[in-house]
């Protein structure tokens, strides 16, 4: 593909790039924005349609930012654009931006096109609103290995900047999806899952439940918790005790907490 270079800020495409900051802007063009080597590799390697990658050499900071270009150029599958400093720092959403930016195109994923195992360990999250501290509970899920995480009524977009990054690009890599609570309670049950919900309320806690078979790990949202119906639909509730003053944790400690639980459950389980 021809490569160009785009020097002044007021170009259309790095204004669009600015634009795409913005939800409403996002799903109007049904578009987004990865920013950082390491979240376009992931993004890449997990298939996201990359349409354009913006480069900047001036901001590369080290010899893989180049190589990674270079590759690009070998495959000849994405568009390149080269961009000024001063261009590609307006189109950066970054405090110290390292020199590449991309546009991709939305895709959803639907919970019947997930490809599990067949006792899978799935993260369910209810109402969460907060893009960091979704990045935060992607990343726990797959170092504990979630084999899919599902949102359930989250005001939250998928797409935001702060949500990609936050994740260190483990959007991508993970199977996300959306769902609705009804259809979603169906498909765990057909699954034959164990329903762990957490709520303060219980009184076993999150080491006493057995999360070696196909199992759902329910956590809802920063303020409000799990909704009834969930806690209704639960086959067990969990609680993580607290030693100390607080009488919580962030929800993705809590996360945390219990699927590094299943790991070890399942972990030892195979030993």
């Amino acid at each position: 593909m021809d490569e160009s270079y785009i020097q002044s800020v007021n170009n259309d495409q790095v204004k669009n790039l600015v634009k795409l900051r913005e939800r409403k802007h996002r799903d109007r063009q049904e578009r987004f924005v990865v920013e950082g080597l390491r979240e376009l590799g992931h993004a890449l390697a997990a298939g996201v349609p990359v349409e354009t990658v913006y480069f900047c050499p001036e901001l590369f900071p080290g010899d893989a930012h180049p190589d990674f270009v270079d590759r690009l150029r070998l495959e000849n599958e994405v568009g390149l654009v080269r961009l000024s400093a001063e261009a590609f720092r307006k189109a950066s959403y970054r405090e110290g931006p390292d020199g590449l930016i991309a546009q991709a195109r939305q895709q959803d994923r639907s919970l019947d096109e997930l490809d599990l195992p067949a006792a899978p360990l799935l993260l369910v999250l209810e109402g969460i609103e907060k893009p960091g501290n979704l990045g935060a509970l992607l990343r726990s899920a797959d170092g504990a290995g979630v084999d899919a995480v599902v949102l359930v009524d989250c005001v939250l977009d998928l797409f935001n900047p702060n949500a990609i990054r936050s994740s260190q690009g483990l959007l991508f890599a993970l199977p996300v999806v959306q769902a609705d609570r009804e259809p979603l309670l169906r498909r765990l049950k057909e699954r034959g899952c164990r329903i762990v919900a957490t709520t303060p309320e219980s009184e076993r806690p999150h080491w006493a439940v057995d999360f070696g078979g196909p199992t759902a790990l329910l956590m809802g949202g920063e303020s409000d918790g799990l909704s009834k119906f969930w806690l209704e639909a639960a086959d067990q509730k969990i609680r993580i005790p607290m030693r100390g003053r607080a009488d919580s944790l962030n929800v993705a400690a809590a996360a945390a907490v219990c699927l590094y639980e299943a790991l070890r459950q399942r972990t030892a389980g195979r030993g």
